[in-house]
């Protein structure tokens, strides 16, 4: 859906180039994540899951009309 959004906006030659799990480790380090809100999902999420809450994902695309990079 992200990648149609792209296309939609006008960009091409869109890719992922990496995708990695988010956990509640690496959001802890961010000051957008308060110690309450970390607490809460500390208790409604199943701890299995506490490593990989979300992905990061890069991606990259281009203009068109914007030349290549090699």
């Amino acid at each position: 859906m992200l990648l149609k959004k792209f296309h939609n906006v006008g960009f091409e030659a869109v890719e992922v180039v990496a995708r990695r799990p988010f956990g509640l480790g690496e959001l802890a380090r961010y000051p957008l994540f308060s110690k309450e809100f970390l607490d809460f999902l500390r208790g409604v999420v199943p701890e299995p899951r506490h490593g990989e809450l979300v992905y990061s994902i890069v991606v990259t695309a281009r203009k068109p009309g914007e030349p290549t990079t090699a």
